[in-house]
Parts: C-alpha cells; sequence; structure tokens
C-alpha cells in the first residue's frame, strides 16, 4: 500500500503493518475517496507523528527515503504541524523564520518533487492555541500573546491562506510551565463532542473572525488609501505617517488583535462562570 511505504520501516511493527492493510481494506469496502482515505489512515497510525515545520531538520527527506516515489510519498503522507507548546519570546522568530523556509521550498513551492501546492484538498498545518490554566487556583485559561502571534504570522506566510491551518485547541495545566508532557495537556472537545463543545466553536469562532480580518487587510488591493486599510487596527495619523512601514504597521495589527481576542476569550469565561456552566 502507498501510505505503508511512507513510514521509516524501521520505525514500523508487524502490528502497525496488519493495522494499515485492515484500515485500507476498511477504506476501500466503503468507497471512501482516496484524500478521505489517506486523511483516515494518517489520523489513526500512530507511527504517523506530525512532523514539525519550524525544525530546520525537518526540511530535508528522512535518510529510509532512497527514492524518488518514497520521498514523494513520505511529504504527501507525513503530517505537519508548527509546534507551540515550547514557544516564547525569545524563540519565536526563529521558528517562524523556519517556517517561512519551509512554506517557500516545500508546501507552496511548484518546483518540489512532492507538489504539494497542487493537493485538493490543501495539505494542512496543525497549529495548536494552548488554553493555560492554573488548576490549583482555579484560575481561568489564557492564550499567551506568542501562541496569537505565531499565527498570525504565520497566516502571512501562507498569504492568507486559512485551508492550509488546522487549529486545535488544548487544555494545558500551567501549575508548572514548564512541564511539557502529554500528561499536562488535552485537547478541547477533540471529536467535537461533550461538555466542551460550545466552548470549542465559541474559541474557533473567535479566533477566525480575528483571522478573517487580518487577512482582508493582508489582500487589500494597492489602490485603497492606507486610512481605510487600515482602520480596524490604527488611527489615521499611524495609517499615513511615512516613517511608518508597512512590517511596522501588520505588527500594531497583530498586537491589536491579541488584546481583541484575549478580551472576548476572558469574557467568554467571565459569562460561562456566571452563569454556572
Amino acid at each position: 500500500m502507498a501510505l505503508a511505504a511512507a513510514i521509516n520501516p524501521a520505525a514500523r511493527t508487524y502490528e502497525e503493518d496488519a493495522r494499515i492493510k485492515h484500515l485500507d481494506f476498511l477504506c476501500l469496502a466503503h468507497g471512501l475517496p482516496s484524500e478521505v482515505k489517506n486523511n483516515v489512515l494518517e489520523y489513526y497510525l500512530p507511527c504517523l507523528e506530525p512532523v514539525d515545520i519550524a525544525d530546520p531538520a525537518n526540511h530535508v527527506r528522512p535518510n529510509w527515503c532512497t527514492d524518488n516515489e518514497t520521498e514523494f510519498l513520505y511529504w504527501r503522507h507525513t503530517r505537519f504541524i508548527f509546534r507551540t507548546d515550547d514557544l516564547t519570546r525569545t524563540n519565536l522568530d526563529n521558528k517562524i523564520n523556519a517556517a517561512q523556509t519551509f512554506i517557500q521550498n516545500i508546501l507552496c513551492s511548484t518546483n518540489h518533487p512532492a507538489r504539494l501546492f497542487y493537493m485538493q484538498p490543501k495539505k494542512k498545518i496543525i497549529f495548536d492555541i494552548y488554553l493555560k490554566i492554573d488548576l490549583s487556583v482555579g484560575g481561568v485559561a489564557e492564550i499567551d500573546d506568542e501562541n496569537l502571534e505565531a499565527l498570525w504570522r504565520l497566516l502571512e506566510l501562507l498569504n492568507g491562506e486559512m485551508g492550509h491551518l488546522q487549529l486545535k485547541f488544548i487544555w494545558k495545566n500551567d501549575m508548572n510551565p514548564n512541564d511539557l508532557s502529554a500528561a499536562t495537556k488535552r485537547e478541547v472537545a477533540a471529536n467535537n463532542t461533550g461538555p466542551f463543545a460550545p466552548i470549542k466553536q465559541n474559541l474557533l469562532t473567535i479566533v477566525l473572525a480575528a483571522a478573517n480580518h487580518y487577512t482582508t487587510c493582508i489582500h487589500a488591493p494597492a489602490t485603497i488609501n492606507l486610512i481605510n486599510r487600515w482602520a480596524r487596527y490604527l488611527s489615521p495619523m499611524t495609517a499615513i505617517d511615512p516613517a511608518t512601514t508597512d512590517a511596522h504597521r501588520f505588527a500594531l495589527a497583530r498586537d491589536w488583535t491579541n488584546l481583541q481576542v484575549s478580551r472576548q476569550v476572558g469574557k467568554m469565561w467571565t459569562t460561562r462562570n456566571k452563569s454556572g456552566a
């Protein structure tokens, strides 16, 4: 099977080979389209851990990819992630720079052998948004500015193409901020069911609305005047100030967006707590 060839043979067990074949049979029996089948297989195979695009070491094919066909299958079937659990103000720029290289040379390159640029539906990058909460004091969940900043900057690199991003919201017990183990994390309503499903939907609504506004600004035509383009984020004086570069304007827009998203998330928690939900 094609997917099996995209996994490191040394990391594949007999049980995983059997599971691949069984899942492949079930997908074929139910007549699932190839893209859906691939998504099902990628999701259920533990050996297919997402590859962090912010690590330059992951920008080349693995040593076990010994021919072009195997490399093609590797890039096509490997899931990508922009890792955010270790994100800090110090390493943010380096991570974004590495992601930019990956997006330019692999994901959106028309010359890369895997031709990910032409995939439909679009090849996605997993992006985790951490809701940090100190359970020892029963505080409300908060999203770090760096986490949101990375999202908007990644969106810029993708030219506003949200279709390339797969957003996940993760509860993070922040009692010990340095503990990044799986035991401190849990996805919010992973299957879009359960008591936290409405929370996930509200969070998604807040973040997507902010992303849509930011994307509109990214795609603003050159003919639109600066005051109108930046009206949501900047004062007219700042928008037209000749000493202010577009890079600075976008930075100010991200700061404004972070503040608004944080306020809306905080308001959501306040309303929820008052209702006793």
